[in-house]
């Protein structure tokens, strides 16, 4: 297939603009040890009200002292208005309760959240006017492992080998929540039945993208944690929305990814099948994020 030359997209900052934690210090997709994916429904009337609000919470957040925690906020490129998101990248569980000490406790934080920016409206604090009630949903993803490299080679103080070990790219190559213009967020249900084998066809799906697009696009794998057993979660990390365009010829086009399609992940002893038997139907879903812009919006 015709290679496209990769750009970064003009005056669109990455997620590390959101943070004044130094690059080799910040805690991304690539080298933490959970992530929490969470995700809000903006009420129309008060989208402008509710953007200001959690970027000015994300801000706050990524100044504090959480254990090396970073906050990305994102908006859906394409999909659902007014529907944002966040990426919360933890070293293990336990920083989670410092999050919380923090939003029960810290006084300022506390006036972010309740204060009534929002005033036509009544009953909750600013964040719970925004929002369209019961829209905010959380899932947990950590780090697929224990397929793609040795047990014992676990690094640092983070909960679970990171994301990054999964990939042979060079440092240089690496994509991430933090350096990326673009994060293809997949999740995709694995069968109960055939989970050893939809991880297998997941790590060879993610190594087509790692090996033909280094530079241009880093997938990570992670398995959901306290949440829909089985459930698997893709974070795609591209350069830009020519690599993005690259990614989809790719599938349809490219010859590594053809034989990919009708490899057997099945063994003959259950019945043999391609990958689309390791999967529920219906269940592969895909949502591209886009950092917020924070310049642009003030």
């Amino acid at each position: 297939m015709t290679q496209q030359t990769s750009r970064r997209e003009p005056g669109l900052n990455t997620a590390a603009a959101q943070s004044p934690v130094p690059a080799d210090k910040l805690l991304h997709s690539g080298n933490a040890g959970f992530i929490i994916a969470r995700s809000a429904q903006l009420k129309y009337e008060h989208r402008a009200e509710g953007r200001k609000l959690f970027a000015d919470v994300i801000a706050y957040m990524n100044q504090a002292d959480l254990n090396g925690a970073s906050f990305f906020f994102y908006e859906e490129a394409f999909g659902r208005q007014d529907r944002v998101h966040w990426l919360i990248h933890w070293k293990t569980p336990n920083d989670f309760a410092i999050s919380l000490h923090m939003v029960d406790h810290d006084e300022k934080m506390i006036d972010m959240l309740e204060s009534d920016r929002v005033v036509d409206d009544a009953s909750a604090g600013v964040w719970g006017r925004a929002v369209v009630e019961g829209s905010v949903k959380e899932r947990i993803l950590v780090p697929q492992h224990g397929l793609v490299h040795e047990e014992g080679e676990h690094q640092g103080d983070v909960w679970v080998d990171p994301a990054r070990l999964q990939t042979g790219q060079s440092e240089d190559q690496l994509l991430h929540s933090a350096n990326s213009v673009l994060t293809l967020h997949r999740v995709g249900q694995a069968s109960h039945e055939f989970r050893k084998e939809a991880r297998h066809y997941a790590f060879a799906w993610q190594n087509e993208i790692n090996t033909k697009l280094a530079g241009r696009a880093t997938s990570y794998l992670y398995e959901e944690t306290f949440g829909v057993m089985d459930r698997l979660h893709w974070l795609i990390h591209l350069k830009d929305f020519d690599t993005y365009q690259e990614l989809l010829a790719m599938e349809r086009e490219d010859e590594g990814f053809q034989k990919l399609q009708g490899r057997e992940f099945v063994a003959e002893s259950k019945g043999g099948g391609r990958w689309g038997r390791t999967f529920v139907q219906g269940t592969i879903e895909d949502t591209l994020l886009l950092p917020y812009q924070y310049d642009t919006a003030r």
